[in-house]
């Protein structure tokens, strides 16, 4: 398969099994420095900086509020790093990795507002 550009570095393609349908939609960001992440996992985005970090409910950075999910491994420990997500689409709540600080009932209400479902396929 291709590769899938983001920003300056290329990251190998890799299909996402979580994304089932719907209007699915792209961005591209800068993740911070120091984390080590797998694809699907939520992530929001800090407001004093703009880089994206690990989505966690009880932060007060602006990151609390999800604005996707992880289109593919990224490990930025070494630096931050651009990387791809998904911000729309029908995604596969078996497979989003949402961080431990978001009950089960946050989660259901985390994308209230963003073109994202969470679905349970059939």
């Amino acid at each position: 398969m291709s590769d899938l550009y983001a920003g300056s570095s290329y990251v190998p393609y890799q299909p996402a099994p979580f994304i089932l349908g719907g209007l699915v939609a792209f961005d591209s960001g800068t993740l911070a420095s120091g984390q080590d992440l797998e694809r699907g996992t939520v992530i929001g985005r800090v407001a004093a900086t703009g880089e994206l970090v690990e989505s966690e409910q009880d932060a007060t950075n602006g990151s609390e509020i999800p604005v996707g999910v992880l289109n593919h491994d990224a490990d930025a420990t070494g630096g931050a790093m651009h990387v791809v997500y998904a911000k729309g689409g029908d995604l596969d709540k078996n497979q989003v990795k949402f961080h431990t600080s978001w009950s089960a009932t946050q989660q259901l209400a985390a994308f209230d507002r963003t073109p994202i479902a969470l679905v349970t396929p059939e």
